[in-house]
């Protein structure tokens, strides 16, 4: 749980987005609804009965959960700034 929080500390520093507003970012958009969705999962999972089809799930959805702050929310913005500078 300490690395949910730390996750969501360390967010500004590997932002690599110049847009910050997600109105210009169709990518960021598209992840962020699966962001969400992995959230209700999570809540849904978490007042679950500890039993294995729902303790696997749990454990795929909090991978994910990292590999959306991690991995991608950093490639997206390396990503998009290489959208930009091409179509530029």
């Amino acid at each position: 749980m300490f690395g949910a929080i730390v996750v969501l500390f360390v967010l500004p520093y590997i932002n690599t987005s110049k847009i910050r507003s997600a109105t210009f970012r169709p990518i960021f958009r598209i992840l962020f609804w699966f962001l969400f969705m992995n959230f209700i999962l999570l809540g849904w999972i978490g007042q679950a009965a500890v039993a294995q089809p729902f303790i696997a799930v749990g454990q795929i959805a909090t991978f994910l959960y990292f590999v959306y702050f991690i991995i991608l929310f950093p490639l997206i913005g390396n990503f998009e700034i290489f959208l930009l500078k091409r179509n530029i």
